[in-house]
């Protein structure tokens, strides 16, 4: 959609009758079409998928204590995530991923915690389970691991296995970057 010119509106320059007579001398006895031959072409619907650039990975550092986990970006302590993992950072917002396919799960993995970024979040929680119902361990916990260890590790800061109270090793805190 073309935006409207500003300003006031040109005119046109009045036809005198001479030039009408002579156009229409020129065009003979042509006749105007009965209907337009063109075929109005709707816009094309915006894409379902929004693209979203990652930012450059992180080399986080990964703790593993027996089958507790964690994992830091440069300049977060080992207090920090101490912290984390005993649920003194409470989660302002959580995603549950239970039942979700692995490539469902990361879609959302990733839908989330843009979204968690763009609206501020410090801490959330990521719920995938402990994979007690699988026949392969835990798959979606290893993706949301894979995850936050590869591409997304540009938008947290650190993560660890939850707190007992917030579903232990079949949940994960996630520190996010802030927004820049």
């Amino acid at each position: 959609m073309k935006p409207k010119p500003s300003g006031p509106r040109i005119k046109r320059p009045a036809v005198s009758a001479e030039e009408r007579e002579a156009f229409l001398r020129a065009v003979g006895d042509v006749k105007p079409l009965d209907a337009r031959d063109r075929v109005a072409v709707p816009p094309k619907p915006p894409s379902p998928v929004r693209v979203v650039e990652l930012p450059p990975e992180v080399k986080l550092t990964p703790e593993v204590d027996g089958s507790r986990y964690a994992a830091r970006a440069p300049g977060v302590s080992r207090t920090q995530i101490a912290e984390l993992r005993a649920g003194k950072v409470r989660a302002e917002l959580t995603l549950d991923l239970h039942g979700k396919t692995v490539e469902r799960g990361t879609v959302e993995l990733r839908q989330f915690l843009f979204e968690a970024r763009k609206v501020g979040r410090r801490c959330v929680l990521i719920v995938h389970g402990k994979g007690l119902h699988s026949e392969h361990g835990a798959p979606l916990r290893d993706a949301v691991l894979s995850e936050l260890l590869g591409p997304l590790s540009g938008l947290i800061s650190a993560f660890a296995s939850a707190a007992p109270i917030d579903g232990g090793e079949g949940a994960t805190y996630v520190m996010m970057k802030g927004h820049r």
